[in-house]
């Protein structure tokens, strides 16, 4: 599994050729498409996030750029993200008369998109036990979507699959919810959790399988060291600058508070189960 941080990483930029004929459901409308690396001219199927689809903006992939690279950091396995360029002649000449035309028209330049995986489903939470396989991996999850905030892995939209071997995580373009509040209301000391991130926590997809143990999240907290200078300074050279904004530095400021008082943080996370 590719990382940002391994020397030989490359984003890659990926032309659309043409639809796929596999369907994806989601609020932000993902189509399948298939594209050539504009590098290696290798062809693969991708699926791609329209800029102007309904949650979607510059800002959002940006967010689903940092999720799936940050992911993968801690080795959660998350699909292998890209930049996905839209052209008029995609548009017009494949997708007129189609569902996602108006999306797509509107998307025309450089989209989100991510490498297609199959063969994961859902993970049902309510039978996850200390025995299973997924348990440590569950656990560095619930770490992970608490580090960066990230609402959008809860009951009704899990964001979450497995192969029965490893989890498979995906849609972060709602992580980093600290950056919707204004800043005088955020928590001043996001590793000690207050009343504003139950929600957080308590709609994790898996907070009812791990609530009411006595877990350590030590070791999972210590992985997140990763997010150094030097993962960051690779992340904001990479992110294309339609993208960028003061979000960005404001998300690292954040996340370094967090790792300057890691021990605390480990010991809140432990105590969201116990409540």
């Amino acid at each position: 599994m590719k990382k940002l941080t391994d020397k030989d990483y490359r984003l890659p930029y990926i032309e659309a050729l043409r639809p796929a004929s596999k369907l994806f459901e989601g609020t932000t409308a993902p189509m399948g498409v298939w594209g050539s690396d504009r590098e290696t001219g290798e062809r693969c199927e991708y699926v791609v996030k329209f800029t102007k689809s309904e949650r979607m903006s510059p800002r959002s992939c940006s967010f689903e750029l940092l999720g799936a690279w940050m992911a993968r950091e801690v080795d959660l396995y998350a699909p292998e993200p890209a930049v996905v360029h839209i052209s008029q002649e995609f548009v017009e000449k494949t997708l007129k008369r189609r569902d996602g035309y108006k999306a797509a028209y509107q998307s025309i330049g450089l989209n989100y998109g991510s490498i297609y995986e199959d063969g994961f489903s859902s993970v049902p939470a309510s039978t996850i036990d200390y025995a299973d396989n997924l348990f440590e991996q569950i656990k560095m999850l619930y770490t992970f979507d608490l580090f960066i905030a990230n609402t959008d892995r809860g009951h009704k939209m899990p964001n979450v699959a497995s192969d029965g071997e490893k989890l498979f995580v995906y849609d972060h373009e709602l992580a980093f919810s600290f950056i919707r509040i204004l800043p005088i209301l955020r928590n001043k000391t996001p590793w000690i959790f207050d009343d504003s991130d139950t929600e957080t926590y308590r709609k994790h997809h898996f907070y009812d399988a791990l609530r009411n143990r006595e877990l350590d999240f030590s070791e999972q907290v210590e992985k997140l060291v990763c997010f150094d200078a030097t993962f960051w300074e690779k992340a904001f050279s990479l992110i294309p600058d339609e993208w960028k904004d003061d979000a960005l530095t404001d998300i690292r400021n954040h996340l370094t508070s967090i790792l300057e008082n890691k021990g605390a943080f480990a010991q809140t996370i432990s105590k969201t189960l116990l409540r």
